[in-house]
């Protein structure tokens, strides 16, 4: 049962409810997380133009997915894994490689997926202070330094949304598809 209850047409204030048109006009519709986080407006829009923005950072759907879906399953957001389960289905990116990381997965190999996820865990773990080591060899991976600022604000993004969805049991949007139970492997 969610403990902060979704703002709907019928409960929303003047500020409110120009937030969720706001959402509406950006994404063509509200989700449960949209329509929970309105209870403040501005950081609802600020969420929005946040995410979008991330749109254009530089990452491709695939790395925003890879970041989104490896950050939802190790901070147990029971929303965003099946939320990015059908975000990466909507973006096409190749639910072959998203579902492992949904199983709670560590990919293997040297793809630039593998390389990101343990990037992404990495950047966690120090709280963005890797090594100089480590922040050449990103670089010599592939992650110039606009790529890393967006990784970084993509893990922002996540801690906010897995944070907050937790704090108000979000429920999943119907339209979400079933998530596998993560078994968390390192």
């Amino acid at each position: 049962m969610q403990r902060i209850d979704r703002i709907t047409d019928a409960t929303a204030t003047a500020e409110q409810a120009d937030a969720r048109r706001f959402v509406r006009k950006t994404w063509g519709q509200t989700i449960n997380i949209t329509d929970t986080m309105a209870h403040n407006p501005e950081v609802l829009k600020g969420f929005v133009g946040f995410y979008t923005a991330l749109d254009q950072s530089g990452l491709s759907a695939e790395d925003r997915e890879v970041i989104c879906m490896d950050m939802a399953v190790r901070n147990g957001c029971h929303y965003c894994v099946p939320a990015h389960l059908a975000e990466a289905k909507t973006r096409g990116v190749d639910m072959e490689l998203i579902l492992p990381i949904a199983r709670g997965q560590l990919l293997t190999g040297d793809s630039r997926p593998a390389r990101l996820q343990r990037l992404t865990r990495r950047l966690v773990e120090t709280g963005g202070k890797l090594s100089d080591a480590e922040l050449s060899e990103a670089r010599a991976n592939g992650f110039d330094d606009g790529q890393l600022i967006a990784i970084l604000a993509e893990i922002a993004h996540c801690h906010f949304t897995n944070s907050f969805n937790r704090l108000a049991s979000t429920e999943p949007d119907a339209h979400y598809p079933h998530a596998p139970s993560p078994t968390l492997v390192d």
